[in-house]
């Protein structure tokens, strides 16, 4: 009985540490793409005579 009650336990933190994670990396990509589109909007607007970035270089 015990064993039942700590499974479903753990299987309900596990789901809830998988949408935690999920919800990171969804705002993770989110926000790189939008970092992405406003350096190029920068980079097309002063004609492209920023220094380099360091997404850039590496």
């Amino acid at each position: 009985m015990n064993a039942a009650i700590f499974f479903g336990s753990f299987l309900s933190y596990l789901l809830l540490m998988v949408i935690i994670v999920a919800v990171a990396a969804l705002g993770f990509i989110v926000g790189r793409v939008l970092r992405k589109n406003k350096d190029a909007k920068n980079a097309s607007q002063s004609g492209g005579s920023e220094s380099v970035s360091a997404e850039t270089k590496a």
